[in-house]
C-alpha cells in the first residue's frame, strides 16, 4: 500500500476503534494531507507516494518547512508533527514499520503564555442580576455558564450532553471528554435552580426534553451547533462588561484558576477538566503564581 492508503486506514482506526471526535478526526486528516502536500512538492512522483517516503529526514524537512518557509507559529507545527508522531506509532503497532520515522523528531517549543481568565470579582453573582421575563437565548447561555464555569466542562462536551448525564440528586454530572473518555464532575447549586427553567423554557420554545435527548436543542429538536453555544458565551460576557478574549475557553480557565486559588488540589482539578497530563494542569499554578508575585511587588515595601 502507498502512503495514502496507510493514512486512510489510520484515520478510519482513530474514528471506529480510537472513538476520536469527527472533528479530532479531521484535525488529523489535515496535518497528514499538509505532509503529503509536502512529499507531493518534493519529489516527482506525485500521484503515488510510497510509504517509504514517511522517514525521518522528510518528516525533519517538513518541520523545517513549516518553520522557515511558512512561517507557522510553534503551536501549529507542534499539531502537525503530533499527527505525524501518532500515525508513526499506529504503524508500529500495525507492524508495518519497525521504528516510528517521526519518533526521534523534537517538538518545537512553544512560548510559555499566561491563559486569559476572568476574575472571581468579574463573574460574581451580582453581575449576573435575575431577568424578569429572560428570553430562550438567555436562558441557555446562563445554564452554559454554569456547566463551563461552574463544573469546567469543555463547549464541545456541552453540545454532546444529554439530560441524563445530569445527576440532579447526586449533584453530579457525567461527562463524556476528549478520546470517548468518561469522568464524573460536581455541579453547581446554581446549575440546580436554573435546570427546571431552562426545561421550562425549552419546552415554552417547542423543544422537548426528553431523558436520552440532547441538552441543548436546535429549531429542528437536533443538538445545537458549537458555533451557537460560542456565541451565546461571547454575548454573555459581553453584556457583563467583560473586554478580553469572550470565549467558552475563558469561562474553563477561570475555573481551575479559581478553585487553585482558592486551595484546590491540582490532581483534584485535574480530574475534573479530564487532562490526561498533570503538565496540562499545572499552567494554572503559574497563572497563580504570577498574580502572587505581583500582588508582592506592589504591596511589600522592599520589593
Amino acid at each position: 500500500m502507498n502512503l495514502s492508503e496507510h493514512i486512510t486506514n489510520f484515520l478510519n482506526y482513530l474514528g471506529a476503534q480510537r472513538r476520536f471526535s469527527k472533528l479530532t478526526v479531521d484535525t488529523y486528516r489535515k496535518s497528514l494531507e499538509k505532509f503529503s502536500e509536502f512529499l507531493c512538492a518534493s519529489q516527482k512522483n506525485v500521484q503515488d507516494i510510497p510509504l517509504t517516503s514517511f522517514c525521518e529526514i522528510n518528516v525533519k524537512g517538513f518541520v523545517w518547512d513549516m518553520k522557515i518557509k511558512q512561517g507557522l507559529a510553534p503551536a501549529s507545527i507542534c499539531e502537525h508533527l503530533a499527527a505525524l508522531k501518532s500515525f508513526g506509532k499506529y504503524l508500529v503497532r500495525s507492524m508495518v514499520l519497525s521504528t516510528n520515522p517521526a519518533g526521534n523528531v523534537p517538538m518545537p517549543k512553544r512560548p510559555k503564555r499566561l491563559v486569559n481568565f476572568l476574575s472571581q470579582k468579574d463573574l460574581a453573582d451580582s453581575k449576573f442580576p435575575e431577568i424578569e421575563h429572560p428570553t430562550y437565548k438567555q436562558m441557555r447561555a446562563r445554564f452554559l455558564l454554569e456547566l463551563i464555569y461552574g463544573s469546567g466542562l469543555r463547549i464541545s462536551e456541552c453540545q454532546s450532553l444529554h439530560w441524563n448525564q445530569i445527576m440532579e440528586s447526586e449533584h453530579l454530572v457525567r461527562v463524556v471528554g476528549k478520546g470517548n473518555k468518561e469522568r464524573i464532575v460536581p455541579i453547581t447549586e446554581s446549575l440546580l435552580k436554573y435546570i427546571g427553567l431552562f426545561k421550562q423554557a425549552e419546552i415554552e420554545a417547542g423543544r422537548l426534553p426528553t431523558p436520552t435527548g440532547s441538552v441543548f436543542l436546535g429549531a429542528n429538536g437536533d443538538a445545537i451547533n458549537v458555533r451557537t453555544l460560542r456565541q451565546d458565551i461571547h454575548d454573555l460576557l459581553r453584556d457583563i462588561g467583560w473586554e478580553g478574549k469572550a470565549s467558552p475557553h475563558v469561562l474553563r480557565h477561570s475555573f481551575a484558576t479559581h478553585l487553585l486559588e482558592n486551595g484546590a488540589e491540582i490532581m483534584s482539578v485535574k480530574e475534573m477538566l479530564g487532562h490526561e497530563s498533570i503538565s496540562t494542569t499545572q499552567v494554572y499554578t503559574h497563572v497563580s503564581a504570577e498574580r502572587l508575585r505581583e500582588a508582592f511587588k506592589k504591596t511589600h515595601p522592599r520589593a
